[in-house]
């Protein structure tokens, strides 16, 4: 399915807002779990922050994916949008897409820096 085809199919599960949204909450996720299992990998358990990190960043790109999804959709209607309607839609979905990126970064590189400092030390 390619074109305008998959544009339609993924058009109704995106929303301008959703990168702005999963990528602030999988970061505030990922460094709350961070903190939580230092007691337990301190005490010998296993690392699963990397695996955690890999998870939460794809949740952060899904978010910013769905933004870019919606800004394009805004963008391709052809329905010239007035700026003084009170909806910035593509203005909301392009923060979203930036913000989604951005934090998937962040957890990118918090999950490395788990794999790769001793728990004991962080």
């Amino acid at each position: 399915m390619t074109g305008p085809r998959l544009r339609t199919a993924l058009w109704p599960w995106s929303v301008s807002w959703a990168g702005l949204a999963l990528g602030p909450a999988s970061w505030a996720l990922n460094t709350q779990i961070n903190y939580a299992l230092v007691n337990w990998e301190c005490s010998g358990g296993r690392n699963p922050l990397g695996v955690i990190a890999t998870v939460l960043a794809v949740a952060s790109l899904a978010g910013a994916l769905s933004s870019w999804v919606a800004w394009r959709r805004h963008d391709a209607s052809g329905i010239p949008v007035p700026e003084q309607d009170g909806h910035p839609y593509r203005l909301l979905a392009a923060i979203g897409v930036v913000s989604g990126i951005l934090f998937a970064i962040v957890i990118v590189m918090q999950g490395i820096a788990g794999i790769f400092l001793e728990p004991c030390v962080r």
